[in-house]
């Protein structure tokens, strides 16, 4: 009804019907998330150490790692290729120009379902830091943040793409900022977006539903050669860290195949709250 100021004033009924209606929408917004897909890697000793059993779709994983080079981003590749089995394509932002197709192939990726996206850079830009007595330092730098800005805005772009089932690239610095409408984005997609990162940011605040950390692990005796040995803990979850141990893989250099280790892998029930 009317007050004396001309505003309309709600009944306490109706209060309360407003008040039921934002609790149904938010229970209803907590069923979606509830029943969000999980698909397992395949990888059993990975499989053990994930929250409910594998990789959930539309999130946002980081795979961290002191050397970010192929065997941490052959451990990423590998996980999310049952992802692959669904409609859509894997979108690679390749700001550091070293895609490597064989990298792809060795996991059952076909060609075919890749979107290679390179932002530009300049000549001089592409001899790196080491030639900078040819390119002035500060000009270099001017190229190189502008290629990491085309890559973000690459990858801000994928992730909202429909057409797109996974994005993944080699992340090194991001401001809370972008990593938030990453989060944002793959929440209203469903796109999956995996960042392969340095050692050097595990202390940075994370927006991802996973954090993973790859380490070399050692060599035991029988340990075939030409394998290396990977140990991966999972740092971080949304849901609550559930399970401890390590998943203990094995990349074949010759190959690029990746090999669970399954009888080493701990899966005895976490109590380490999510972080």
């Amino acid at each position: 009804m009317p007050t004396s100021n001309g505003r309309v004033s709600m009944s306490a009924a109706a209060k309360a019907e407003v008040i039921h209606a934002l609790r149904r929408q938010l229970l209803a917004s907590q069923r979606s998330q509830s029943v969000q897909q999980i698909l397992p890697t395949g990888l059993l000793s990975l499989d053990a150490i994930l929250p409910h059993g594998g990789l959930p779709a539309g999130s946002l994983i980081e795979w961290i790692s002191a050397d970010v080079g192929l065997n941490s981003a052959s451990i990423a590749l590998r996980s999310i290729v049952p992802m692959l089995t669904q409609h859509g394509c894997l979108a690679i932002i390749d700001e550091r120009h070293e895609f490597y197709a064989e990298a792809v192939r060795c996991h059952g990726i076909p060609l075919s379902r890749i979107l290679l996206i390179r932002p530009a850079r300049s000549a001089d830009a592409a001899f790196g830091a080491s030639h900078n007595r040819f390119v002035g330092h500060n000009r270099f730098v001017r190229q190189a943040t502008a290629a990491h800005s085309d890559a973000l805005w690459a990858l801000e772009q994928t992730a909202r793409c429909q057409g797109v089932r996974v994005a993944l690239t080699f992340l090194e610095q991001a401001s809370s900022a972008v990593m938030r409408r990453l989060q944002l984005a793959v929440e209203r997609s469903g796109v999956t977006i995996v960042l392969i990162r340095p050692a050097s940011i595990i202390r940075q605040p994370s927006f991802a539903d996973l954090r993973l950390y790859v380490t070399a692990a050692q060599p035991t005796q029988g340990a075939l050669s030409g394998r290396r040995r990977m140990k991966v803990q999972l740092l971080r979850s949304r849901h609550g860290l559930q399970h401890s141990g390590n998943a203990l893989l094995e990349v074949d250099h010759e190959t690029g195949a990746l090999h669970s280790i399954s009888e080493l892998a701990d899966s005895k029930p976490a109590t380490t709250p999510a972080v």
